[in-house]
């Protein structure tokens, strides 16, 4: 079974500053253990390009475990992001590289300007798939763990953007 999550929120701050406070999201990230930019270059449509690998807790419970490949203290996520200077676009793309193989992990974010050029709109769509897992109602159980963990997650790293946006603001004041 495959569910997913859709988050649209719209930040009062412009793109820039958003764009600015999502990349600092993985440091203060308790999840993330480590944070390692892999690969940085313009590609050839002249977006920036960055490759970060992320290992993190694993945070499936351990009652949630019964598939052996579960039992990770850690597990790898890779984020792609494109940042489009002129066109005042940013995406980034997640997956977990550690369960491939049993599962499909994945967020798409976007970042966008709005019809008023100093908000932002913050678009996430993310799919939870675990198709190898045994018995199934594990991994049905897994899927419905992880929905609601990164439905939790998303809006978690909104609330430390407006904070970071808030801090700021008082402190230009």
């Amino acid at each position: 079974m495959v569910l997913t999550v859709s988050l649209v929120h719209i930040f009062q701050q412009p793109f820039q500053t958003i764009k600015t406070y999502y990349n600092q999201i993985r440091q203060k990230d308790d999840v993330v253990k480590i944070s390692e930019l892999i690969d940085a270059h313009i590609d050839e449509h002249g977006f920036e390009y960055t490759k970060h690998r992320l290992v993190c807790h694993n945070i499936i419970p351990q009652v949630l475990r019964r598939d052996q490949i579960l039992h990770v203290p850690e597990i790898l996520i890779e984020e792609e992001c494109w940042y489009d200077e002129k066109g005042q676009k940013f995406w980034a793309r997640t997956r977990n590289l550690s369960w491939s193989e049993i599962a499909t992990l994945s967020n798409i974010i976007t970042l966008s300007i709005t019809p008023n050029p100093t908000w932002t709109k913050y678009e996430i769509d993310g799919i939870t798939d675990f198709f190898g897992t045994q018995p199934h109602g594990v991994g049905y159980a897994v899927e419905y763990f992880l929905k609601k963990y990164t439905e939790k997650k998303l809006l978690e790293h909104i609330k430390i953007i407006d904070q970071e946006c808030l801090k700021n603001s008082d402190i230009l004041m």
